[in-house]
């Protein structure tokens, strides 16, 4: 029996609209009175997951920012592993300077290049391209969860530690060459939580490891654990689980790597995942 579920939100328990259905919620409603305990693994930082669950009045474990840190449904703070803050910053400026749009994760807010939309602009110009796509970077919940920086030194005068750089682009070249950059370092976690971006967290940060001490916490087998995610960030937490649900519109190589596949986000597939477990037992 399925004692905790583990689900993503941007393209999981979210729709493409960015909200929670109302069957969607029904579900989570449905597995709570079955005694399922809840939990939101995300790339999101926690102040964004804790407000929109907040909004649905719905309280869940939260892992966020891909794993750097972890609460409880209380707002017990199990563990948070921080970048480096002199080597983050190093990264910062040195994205900056090349015109990468980035959101650099802290405590408290998620900053941004004020000059970072413009630069994308630049890029679909200079690219010849056109497209209304997702470049990976998930809108907060609130808008005054962003601060913007014009130097990257106002970020160091925050004092706040830094969980997460996304970095996002239209061209793919370019993306890859700084991704390729940094994984060459051997010093940081990077993942990909959608087209046109990677993120970089501490060494070692993972949705899998954060579940997997979350679970422990609980006293819950990981054998009793179903998580639900649709990308490259949710493998590791695919691969400690003991049931891995892929979404309907996860790639075909995610797909691969889990035990089922639902349907996809428009059609309240975490619901469907949701009952199609706890029904039929």
């Amino acid at each position: 029996m399925v004692k905790l579920i583990a689900m993503d939100m941007d393209g999981t328990l979210l729709n493409g609209h960015r909200g929670i259905s109302w069957d969607n919620l029904k579900a989570l409603r449905f597995a709570r009175s079955k005694g399922v305990t809840l939990a939101i693994a995300s790339g999101r930082a926690f102040f964004d997951i804790k407000n929109l669950m907040r909004e649905i009045d719905m309280e869940t474990h939260i892992i966020g920012t891909n794993g750097a840190t972890i609460h409880t449904i209380d707002g017990k703070l199990l563990g948070a592993d921080a970048l480096d803050r002199s080597e983050a910053l190093a990264v910062v400026a040195e994205l900056v300077k090349q015109n990468y749009y980035i959101g650099v994760y802290s405590e408290h807010h998620i900053y941004v290049p004020a000059d970072g939309t413009e630069w994308l602009y630049e890029e679909l110009e200079r690219l010849h391209i056109h497209e209304d796509r997702s470049v990976g970077f998930q809108g907060a919940t609130h808008d005054d969860f962003y601060r913007t920086f014009s130097d990257w030194h106002e970020i160091d005068k925050r004092g706040s530690e830094i969980f997460k750089i996304i970095i996002c682009s239209y061209d793919d070249a370019k993306l890859q060459k700084a991704r390729g950059i940094y994984e060459a370092k051997h010093r940081y976690s990077i993942v990909s939580s959608g087209i046109g971006n990677f993120e970089i967290m501490a060494p070692n940060v993972s949705k899998g490891n954060a579940l997997y001490q979350l679970s422990n916490y609980l006293d819950i087998p990981l054998s009793d654990v179903m998580a639900i995610g649709d990308n490259y960030n949710d493998l590791s937490m695919f691969e400690v689980a003991g049931i891995s649900v892929a979404m309907g519109n996860a790639d075909d190589v995610i797909k691969s790597k889990c035990d089922r596949v639902t349907l996809n986000c428009n059609e309240d597939g975490v619901a469907h995942a949701i009952y199609e477990e706890l029904k039929a037992k």
